[in-house]
C-alpha cells in the first residue's frame, strides 16, 4: 500500500485498493485523490499527488474535512465525494 501513514488509521478506515483511487479535485497544485472513507461516518479520507501513478508515490491519508480546515491553500472538489 503506498499509504505511509496508514496505521494511524487502521481502526477506523476503510482504504480503497491502489486501482480503485479515484481523481477528486486539486489542493496546492497537486491532484486530490479520494482514497478511503471511515468506518463510522463514511467520511472521505483523500491523498494528494504530484504524478499520474499515484501507486508509485509516497502517499499520506488525510480526512478531506480536517484537511480543508487546515489547509493554507484553497482545496478544490471536482468531482463527487
Amino acid at each position: 500500500m503506498p499509504i505511509k501513514n496508514h496505521t494511524l488509521y487502521t481502526d477506523e478506515v476503510n482504504f480503497f485498493p491502489d486501482h480503485q483511487f479515484r481523481l477528486i479535485g486539486e489542493c496546492a497544485g497537486k491532484k486530490l485523490l479520494l482514497i478511503g472513507r471511515t468506518k463510522a461516518y463514511n467520511d472521505p479520507i483523500v491523498a494528494t499527488s504530484q504524478t499520474d501513478e499515484p501507486s508509485q508515490e509516497d502517499l499520506y491519508a488525510y480526512d478531506l474535512y480536517e484537511l480543508m480546515k487546515s489547509s493554507h491553500e484553497p482545496v478544490k472538489i471536482h468531482g463527487e465525494i
